[in-house]
């Protein structure tokens, strides 16, 4: 059994309270389409990821980051997002590519849980340079996951600094940034620096998230390839500190968002959103309390001056909301734990898989 019995998560929904939480209203209808195709396709799922398919609540997670779009846009998302899961959790055990779905090791599209999927992208990615941009990204992730493999085989760790590096690309979400433009028809020039800014603050606050959301998994599977053994083999922390070290991270990359976005945005001040979301959120999305007036900022800065880097940015903040708000839902991390793990934030660590 681990030292530590159990540990508490920090108040991570309390970070995004100030954004406003959307579900897109075609959530279920897509979500039965795209589990039934999963489910029926042959030698894309393994039976145990078919079994556990509908626990995951993926159309959940893609309503969220996507509230907006319709359906064929998001019937796409909840693909993708299905497929990106999938493979993230097969890394998580993987000993080479071809465990996680690659058969060649050239492009997504040789792997086999996203070949069917990259025609529809790539058809629906709205600029040349869109659609340059998510091949980049692509080639990235695959990179990514060979370095885990090799330092993995090497049993070698990297520090905390090029392990956050590491998990941009390896959480696959500047892919996902990528289905904003999708999902909005959005036409941009982000190659500005601000722009920059932006995505990697926002990647670092849910992939950091996300590895603390998934290290009892991990403990128990012994993938050191999360945040917080990394920074306990860095720091000689607890597995509590290093929680609390990765929040404090996650907490510091939520301000530069906040900080990036103000550079991005005209200094005068407006009132706060007013307009209601399309659709409704299907439980209740705050952690440990409700949130008071005082806890909701008063004023924010008025919109971009263009409308497509105005959907953009929203779609920025859907996905880390949304994100959050899901983890808690998903069955991926917390079993049927997860209303209470957000209620208290209490973990019970389990102990180690037989062989």
């Amino acid at each position: 059994m681990p030292g530590t019995a159990s540990v508490q998560l920090p108040d991570l929904l309390g970070l995004s309270r100030v954004f406003e939480l959307r579900t897109n209203r075609h959530c279920h209808a897509v979500t039965s389409a795209s589990e039934n195709w999963f489910l029926t396709q042959q030698n894309i799922l393994t039976d145990a990821e078919k079994t556990a398919l509908r626990s995951l609540k993926i159309g959940l997670w893609a309503s969220v980051c996507f509230p907006t779009c319709d359906p064929p846009q998001l019937r796409l998302a909840t693909d993708f997002l299905t497929a990106l899961v999938t493979c993230n959790s097969r890394l998580a055990r993987a000993q080479t590519l071809r465990d996680c779905g690659w058969e060649e090791e050239t492009s997504l599209a040789q792997n086999n849980l996203f070949r069917d999927l990259m025609p529809k992208l790539t058809s629906v990615l709205t600029s040349e340079s869109s659609r340059k941009r998510f091949n980049k990204h692509a080639e990235a992730f695959r990179a990514a996951q060979m370095q885990v493999l090799s330092r993995r085989q090497n049993n070698t760790l990297p520090s905390v600094e090029a392990y956050v590096d590491l998990r941009q690309d390896l959480s696959g979400l500047p892919m996902v940034f990528n289905l904003i433009e999708m999902a909005e028809g959005l036409t941009m020039n982000l190659d500005d620096r601000r722009w920059y800014d932006l995505h990697r603050s926002a990647i670092d606050v849910i992939a950091l998230s996300t590895d603390i959301f998934a290290y009892n998994n991990d403990l128990q599977i012994e993938n050191k390839f999360n945040i917080i053994p990394i920074f306990q083999a860095d720091n000689g922390v607890s597995v509590q500190g290093a929680i609390n070290c990765s929040f404090s991270l996650i907490r510091e990359s939520f301000q530069k968002f906040l900080t990036a976005e103000a550079a991005l945005t005209v200094e005068q001040p407006v009132q706060g959103e007013t307009t209601s979301p399309s659709g409704k959120w299907t439980w209740n999305p705050l952690s440990r309390r409700q949130p008071s007036n005082s806890d909701l900022p008063s004023e924010q800065v008025a919109p971009l001056s263009s409308s497509d880097s105005t959907l953009y940015l929203r779609g920025l903040k859907d996905c880390i909301v949304g994100t959050l708000n899901w983890s808690y839902e998903t069955e991926l991390y917390f079993g049927t734990k997860g209303d209470e793990i957000r209620q208290f934030g209490w973990v019970f660590l389990r102990a180690k898989e037989q062989e």
